[in-house]
């Protein structure tokens, strides 16, 4: 076989393996410079989108589904303590738009005004 096309052959695989590595890591690099930290353990609302802003801890309610109004809108939501944090876009728990499973964390599509916690899952059928 010729030495040429040996050689070119394995330029080629060489080059396409740099270029896959090449995009692997600018991947992973290209994270932005003020990225929250995931809050394991904690639920937390924040004013503003992308878990920034200040920080609101979600603290269990005296019982069940108590309605708390926010002191302020908030943009965001983290749940990595609670069953269901349930939230409302009007105030006293009315209007409401998400469920915020355990283990999830996001931007809101409206801004929370009220918000209930649900310490347990509730029981199949309701």
């Amino acid at each position: 076989m010729d030495t040429r096309k040996i050689l070119r052959r394995n330029a080629g695989a060489v080059t396409a393996a740099l270029a896959g590595a090449a995009l692997l890591l600018g991947g992973a690099l290209a994270q932005p410079a003020a990225a929250a930290q995931t809050p394991w353990g904690q639920a937390n609302f924040y004013t503003g989108a992308d878990l920034t802003g200040t920080v609101y801890p979600i603290p269990a309610t005296g019982s069940d589904a108590e309605c708390i109004n926010l002191p302020e809108p908030m943009k965001s939501v983290a749940n990595f303590k609670y069953a269901y944090v349930d939230v409302f876009s009007g105030p006293d728990c009315t209007h409401g738009f998400a469920r915020i499973t355990g283990l999830h964390a996001g931007n809101l599509s409206l801004p929370a005004v009220s918000y209930k916690v649900l310490v347990a899952y509730p029981p199949v059928g309701s």
